[in-house]
């Protein structure tokens, strides 16, 4: 059905589906309803229902509307193209029609379905496309750090390793950026995004029965949980990973500064920034996500308990956490 659009209220309703975009989708089924603007009336139709088959003719056609800048999607089906979008992380860099928080959800539906994928099959393909979507995301936010407070709003409950991994990754690629006053090397930002994301991939030799259990774990489930830090390490020299701020970040998250954590029982100054760092963003993680044992915290009071914990947690960086939550609230 027509609608009547003028030019400065399109953006707002409407998404331009450039040349790029177009052809990034299936030549003969789009994912997303098409519409056309005629600028001789104002009036932006419906061409094309997503999912519905297009001719060659069709095709031709909606190629010339794209040219022209006249072909759009409505912002309110951008959730079904990002999925799509997902996959193509790379026109994110190159398209300006996006909203910050709409470029932000993509990139979480994007690590959290890469994640997913790399974790049931740790293989060097599956790593090497991760590796790829986390070089998209450190450009994206080397260009411009602040694009970082967008990327926490999507942040996620559910009690899931790819989700953990992936929330843990933004609140630790924040906090850094904070640190650093987002003076940065595009290098090291690869690596600190895939040490957070990887950090709790020893979890998956980790028996079903124990990660899901609800009530409290006794010590020899304990133990379990602790080997999965040597487990995760040895999947990564497997996959012949030697980053050393990867295997900082796998090796050192549960350290704390008094040495009650583990597996090495490392004191303060033997525990490295980015350690540090990793452990104050999967404890805060952890927190706000449901568990079959609890429900999921408020934010602030997951803050407030990293902020009061200070023998164990770098009062630095907690202080800066609570920077980043503060300005997520109020961005």
């Amino acid at each position: 059905m027509a609608e009547h659009t003028d030019p400065g209220s399109l953006s707002e309703t409407y998404l331009q589906i450039s040349p790029n975009i177009l052809a990034s989708f299936p030549k003969f089924r789009p994912p997303v309803d098409l519409y056309v603007f005629d600028p001789a009336v104002g009036r932006t139709g419906r061409y094309l229902r997503g999912g519905e088959r297009l001719s060659r003719e069709g095709q031709a056609e909606v190629a010339r509307f794209a040219e022209e800048g006249l072909l759009y999607l409505l912002r309110d089906d951008y959730r079904i193209y990002a999925e799509h979008l997902s996959r193509k992380l790379g026109l994110l860099l190159v398209e300006e029609g996006f909203q910050p928080q709409e470029v932000a959800e993509i990139f979480f539906i994007a690590f959290r379905n890469r994640m997913a994928d790399f974790l049931n099959q740790p293989r060097e393909d599956t790593f090497e496309a991760l590796r790829k979507d986390v070089a998209i995301l450190a450009e994206y936010v080397w260009i411009d750090p602040s694009r970082v407070a967008f990327l926490t709003h999507t942040l996620e409950r559910d009690y899931d390793l790819a989700v953990h991994s992936v929330n843990t990754m933004l609140i630790g690629l924040a906090l850094y950026l904070r640190l650093t006053g987002g003076k940065v090397e595009k290098t090291v930002l690869i690596s600190l995004i895939l040490g957070l994301l990887l950090h709790d991939m020893g979890m998956v030799m980790v028996p079903k029965f124990i990660r899901d259990k609800e009530q409290f774990l006794v010590r020899r489930d304990r133990e379990s949980i602790e080997r999965h830090i040597e487990a995760g390490l040895n999947m990564v020299r497997r996959l012949k990973i030697q980053d050393p701020v990867i295997l900082e970040c796998m090796d050192q998250h549960h350290e704390r500064l008094d040495g009650s954590g583990y597996p090495a029982r490392r004191f303060d100054k033997n525990i490295t920034t980015m350690g540090r760092l990793c452990a104050v963003a999967d404890s805060f993680s952890a927190i706000v996500g449901d568990r079959p044992h609890r429900s999921a915290r408020d934010m602030a009071e997951a803050v407030r308990l990293l902020s009061g914990d200070g023998k164990r947690y770098d009062h630095a960086l907690t202080a800066l956490l609570a920077k980043v939550m503060d300005e997520r609230v109020t961005d």
